[in-house]
């Protein structure tokens, strides 16, 4: 008995030692707190129209503003002879897997520096599964306030083959923001996070692709066979994507806001290579209606469906799907950048914004 009991004291030493590296490794890297809550979930806070950006939050490389943003505190009025960009979009554009200072909406800020020296002012509207409708929503109840010359937007068509595609949930009278993970001090242990994390980088890639795997099967067997789209994006969820679209220019535009539309990139070419099937079952995981075929034939309708948008009202596209191309080495995942990745998105989001503005 007291063999034993020796064992688990020893045992809960070495994991409480391990957590308190964990934070400490956190303190000193990243400045974090050593007590409270310190996760992903810090940097958002749910309110009555969904999710949006935390103001002041901070956690790892992420960094969000007074006003909720990435990027500088912005004045209002805004100062005299320059021109303000916003950037929105969802992961891919607030910046998941590039190194700090290196996703698209930095290289935008810096690449027009470069170009018009202190004549734009640049921040990331974005926000991890960020919707045209979560867009349109926060633009009326907080973001227009800002007088944003442009916003350049980078919709994730994918979105629209989700169980429940994305919908407008108008801000509700009485309703204040809801607890977050930062609102309550949890006891939260840092140290299983990390293990899984470490797993998950090591764990052989087939292994990974049976997990996954395991996973989508176990939501899809709830459904009949025809639940699941196995070659093409349904065209009611193509023609929601671009009522959306048409919705979002209407809205920004009627305030003045002009508005620059990007293309969306992947990695996948038309018939995906073998070393790519780790990565489509990736994004068939997040959305388990759909095949991979499915997915890459929603992109291809909703790129087509953001030109045809673009030439009937005149709006300058950034065609980002084009610079980026199918490189693997521009690719993290299935469609969120590397550095290289995120440099060549924001040229195109450069071109597009100088020649609106020449």
């Amino acid at each position: 008995m007291k063999k034993s009991f020796r064992y688990l004291w020893f045992l809960l030493t070495f994991l409480l030692t391990l957590e308190f590296c964990a934070r400490l490794e956190a303190t000193w890297r990243w400045g974090a707190p050593f007590w409270g809550p310190y996760s992903f979930e810090i940097l958002t806070i749910n309110d009555a129209t969904g999710g949006r950006n935390r103001p002041y939050a901070r956690f790892e490389k992420w960094v969000i503003n007074g006003q909720g943003f990435q990027g500088p505190e912005l004045q209002i009025p805004k100062p005299k002879g320059v021109l303000r960009i916003g950037v929105a979009g969802a992961s891919e554009i607030f910046g998941l897997y590039e190194s700090p200072g290196s996703d698209v909406t930095s290289h935008v800020r810096k690449l027009l520096e470069t170009s018009a020296p202190g004549q734009f002012e640049v921040v990331n509207l974005s926000t991890p599964g960020m919707s045209i409708p979560r867009i349109v929503e926060l633009y009326e109840r907080s973001i227009r306030k800002f007088d944003f010359d442009a916003i350049l937007y980078y919709p994730s068509p994918a979105m629209y083959l989700d169980v429940e595609p994305p919908g407008f949930r108008r801000p509700v009278p009485g309703i204040s923001a809801r607890m977050s993970a930062l609102d309550s001090f949890d006891w939260e242990l840092r140290l299983p996070g990390k293990t899984w994390d470490m797993l998950r980088e090591r764990l052989p890639p087939r292994l990974q692709v049976k997990l996954k795997w395991y996973q989508i099967e176990k939501r899809r067997k709830k459904f009949p066979k025809e639940w699941v789209w196995e070659r093409y994006a349904p065209e009611e969820r193509v023609t929601l994507f671009r009522e959306h679209l048409l919705e979002l220019i209407n809205a920004l535009e009627q305030e003045g806001t002009r508005v620059i539309i990007a293309t969306h990139a992947n990695r996948f070419r038309d018939i995906p290579t073998a070393g790519d099937e780790a990565y489509m079952v990736g994004w068939i995981r997040f959305y388990p209606r759909a095949s991979g075929e499915a997915l890459l034939d929603m992109e291809q309708k909703g790129n087509q469906a953001i030109r045809e948008l673009a030439r009937k009202h005149h709006l300058m596209v950034a065609e980002v799907e084009k610079e980026v191309g199918k490189d693997p080495d521009r690719y993290a995942d299935f469609v969120h950048f590397t550095d290289s990745g995120a440099a060549l998105a924001a040229k195109a989001m450069k071109e597009s914004i100088l020649y609106r503005y020449r």
